[in-house]
């Protein structure tokens, strides 16, 4: 966006010249005001002294005022004082870069606290010297309540899968090694060889069902609150140790207070999704998930001895490490990695106790 600035005279009131271009930069605001007034986020442009020259009519109606109120004086005067200084502290940081910001703040508005997305742009005149600057503010919720419905049908999905391997799948195996069994007695006396090949494919079809039930475990655990996180960690620790050559072991409790089976539910996720990650990739032998609760919040680390990384890696992570992020976003938690390069890796998962 570019925009001209107003010039003034010596003696503090603008020349023909700066007139005209007071009046150019008005009119260009006035132009965008009017663009951006349909806009479903809140739209607003400040100068380079912080006084808000425009904003649109969802940010006059996201803090429950009007633009009268607000065009003309600076935040500090016009929002609420925490808002203020919120959008202040970014627009210092966006100043100082110089290059396009995006951030999310958590808002006093008219509807109470609400979580945004904050993206700030230069306004340059002409001449290409900074006059100013102009911010977007998102509504998060719409955002969130989208992600959320995302995470229900991948449940959903997930718990379908699991229906369908536990009554096919695992059933038609469990009828193999039967039959395979029963073949391998019948074959005995009369064809030991055979009766041999009767025996091993028992045996590999047995391990195939008992692969198939962790699967579908994995996918829809039954109960997750209480003590039954933990005893559902326990499993995941245990078919670990089965597939890798590691230890694995749980330590300390689930919370009383948490008793959401949402929260327990992306909770197991993340866990389950760390402790695989761990397994695959840390090239370790050690896996450790703590459960540790504080009177404020919950934390969920896992943690291994592996060989770690450094944690600029992590920015670029695939669609396992993007998930969890999402998942403890939908809690209202926070997902942290400390890792360093042959110091192992923790996956730090905190959320908030009731």
């Amino acid at each position: 966006m570019s925009t001209t600035t107003e010039r003034a005279s010596r003696g503090g009131k603008p020349t023909g010249g700066g007139r005209e271009k007071a009046s150019h930069r008005a009119d260009r605001l006035a132009l965008l005001s009017a663009l951006v007034d349909a806009d479903a986020d809140a739209v607003y442009a400040r100068d380079a002294a912080g006084v808000c020259r425009m904003v649109n009519a969802t940010f006059a109606r996201v803090f429950g005022t009007s633009r009268e109120r607000i065009v003309g004086r600076a935040f500090a005067q016009a929002l609420p004082p925490g808002t203020a200084c919120a959008i202040a502290r970014q627009e210092e940081a966006f100043l100082a870069e110089g290059t396009q910001r995006e951030c999310e703040l958590t808002l006093e508005t008219a509807q109470g606290r609400r979580s945004y997305d904050l993206t700030l742009g230069v306004d340059r005149d002409d001449a290409g010297e900074v006059v100013g600057l102009f911010g977007r503010l998102r509504d998060l919720a719409e955002r969130k309540r989208l992600e959320r419905a995302i995470v229900e049908a991948s449940e959903c999905e997930m718990r379908r899968i699991a229906m369908d391997l536990h009554d096919g799948l695992c059933q038609e195996l469990a009828a193999v090694s039967l039959i395979s069994r029963l073949l391998e007695k019948k074959l005995g006396d009369t064809d030991r060889a055979q009766g041999k090949i009767a025996g091993h494919i028992a045996d590999l079809t047995k391990n195939l069902a008992v692969s198939a039930r962790n699967l579908v475990h994995s996918l829809a655990p039954p109960r997750l609150c209480g003590e039954h996180f933990v005893e559902n960690l326990r499993r995941v620790a245990a078919s670990l140790c089965e597939s890798f050559p590691l230890q694995c072991g749980i330590e300390g409790n689930w919370p009383e207070r948490l008793t959401d089976d949402s929260v327990a539910g992306h909770l197991y996720r993340i866990a389950h999704e760390a402790m695989y990650n761990a397994a695959r990739h840390s090239g370790g032998n050690q896996i450790t998930v703590r459960l540790r609760a504080s009177h404020e919040a919950f934390a969920l680390l896992v943690s291994d001895n592996g060989h770690g990384f450094a944690l600029d890696a992590a920015r670029h992570g695939g669609i396992g490490l993007a998930t969890m992020k999402y998942r403890a976003g939908l809690i209202c938690g926070m997902l942290k990695i400390e890792s360093a390069p042959g110091h192992g890796t923790t996956v730090v998962c905190r959320v908030p106790l009731p």
